[in-house]
C-alpha cells in the first residue's frame, strides 16, 4: 500500500440522515442490536475539512467550534487516526470540523463528520486506499458511518453496517423540528430492551417488523412513496415519546400541519415530517416557528450528491 503523502487540503460535505423507517431486532452476542432501517440522506450538512502533510512522526489534531467536541474521543479523530495506522502513511492531519447539526438528534452528524474524513484522506492518495480497508474502519468506528460513506437511500441491517442500496427517492419536501432535547442512543437500547422484557419480542413480531420495512423498499425501488408510507415505523418512538413528552408533541404539530407522515429520526430527538408540496411546508414551517419550535427545512439528496458512491465491495486500483 502507497506510504508516500501528497501535501493537501479537501473539503467535504457531511450531510446528515433521516431513518424512514427502523425496527430494533434481537440482541446480537457482540452486545448490539441486530436492526432493520431504511435511511435516507437529507441536504442539511456539516462543513469538514482535513489537511495532511508530511512528516517524520504521525499525528492527528482536531479542531471544532464545539470545545467539548474537539478530543480523542471524537469519530471523526478517530478516523483519521485508524487511517494512519492502517496505511502506514507518515503524515500529520488536522481536521476542522463546523458543527451545525445537533448532538443526540438522531441525524448522524457524528458519524457523517468521520465518513467525511476518511473520504477526504482517500482523495488526498488520489482514491488509492482500498475501499475493504476504508469500510472496514467505518464498521470499528460505528454502525451508521459505512451508510455515511454511501449516502443516498440505502436498507442497513445486521447491527447497521451492513448497506443495500435502493433506488433514489424523487426530492421529497422535509421539515425537521429540533426539541433541543440531547436521547442518549445507550439510553434507548436499554430503555426499549427494559419495556420489551414485559412481553418477549417473538419471533413472528420479528418476521412482521422485517416484513414491514421490505414492503416499503419494495416500493421505494419503484422511485415513490406509495402504499409503503404506512409501513414506516421507528420502534424507539414508545421509549421516547413517553420519557420525554415534548419529542410526542413534536410529531403531533407536524401531521396537525399538513405532513403526510412523521416520525422520530435514529432514537431522537428530532422528529420529522415529509410534505407533498413547497406551499405546504412553507405554511407548516411558519405555523410551528410561530408557535416557538426551532425548524429546518431540507430535502432528499441522491446518492450522487451525498455519498460519492463508494463501494464496499471492491478497491480502488493503486
Amino acid at each position: 500500500m502507497a506510504r508516500s503523502v501528497i501535501n493537501r487540503t479537501v473539503h467535504e460535505s457531511a450531510f446528515a440522515k433521516i431513518n424512514l423507517g427502523l425496527a430494533v431486532l434481537d440482541r446480537r452476542p457482540d452486545g448490539f442490536h441486530n436492526v432493520a432501517t431504511i435511511l435516507q440522506s437529507i441536504s442539511l450538512c456539516e462543513d469538514v475539512t482535513v489537511h495532511m502533510q508530511s512528516a517524520t512522526k504521525r499525528s492527528v489534531e482536531l479542531a471544532c467550534d464545539r470545545e467539548d467536541l474537539a478530543n480523542e474521543s471524537n469519530l471523526a479523530w478517530r478516523a483519521a487516526d485508524a487511517v494512519l495506522s492502517r496505511t502506514g502513511l507518515q503524515a500529520r492531519v488536522r481536521v476542522e470540523i463546523r458543527k451545525t447539526l445537533p448532538v443526540g438528534a438522531g441525524l448522524g452528524g457524528g458519524s457523517s463528520d468521520a465518513a467525511a474524513v476518511l473520504r477526504a484522506m482517500n482523495a488526498m492518495q488520489f482514491g488509492t486506499i482500498p475501499h475493504r480497508v476504508l469500510h472496514e474502519i467505518a464498521c470499528e468506528l460505528g454502525s451508521d458511518v459505512p451508510y455515511f460513506l454511501k449516502g443516498g437511500t440505502a436498507v442497513a441491517s445486521g447491527r447497521g453496517t451492513d448497506v443495500l442500496e435502493i433506488p433514489a427517492l424523487p426530492p421529497t419536501a422535509v421539515l425537521l423540528v429540533l426539541p433541543g432535547i440531547e436521547v442518549s442512543t445507550a439510553w434507548a437500547y436499554r430503555a426499549l430492551a427494559d419495556a420489551r422484557r414485559q412481553g418477549e419480542l417473538t419471533a413472528r413480531a420479528v418476521r412482521r417488523k422485517i416484513s414491514g420495512l421490505d414492503q416499503a423498499a419494495d416500493w421505494f425501488e419503484g422511485g415513490g412513496f406509495g402504499g409503503s408510507i404506512k409501513h414506516l415505523e421507528n420502534d424507539f418512538e414508545a421509549v421516547v415519546f413517553q420519557r420525554f413528552p415534548a419529542i410526542r408533541e413534536c410529531k403531533a404539530r407536524l401531521l396537525a400541519c399538513g405532513a403526510r407522515h412523521a416520525l422520530l429520526s435514529g432514537s431522537g430527538s428530532t422528529v420529522f415530517g415529509l410534505f407533498d408540496s413547497g406551499e405546504v411546508v412553507s405554511s407548516a414551517r411558519d405555523t410551528l416557528e410561530a408557535e416557538g419550535f426551532c425548524i429546518k427545512r431540507a430535502t432528499f439528496l441522491s446518492r450522487a450528491d451525498a455519498g460519492l458512491g463508494f463501494d464496499s465491495g471492491a478497491d480502488a486500483e493503486a
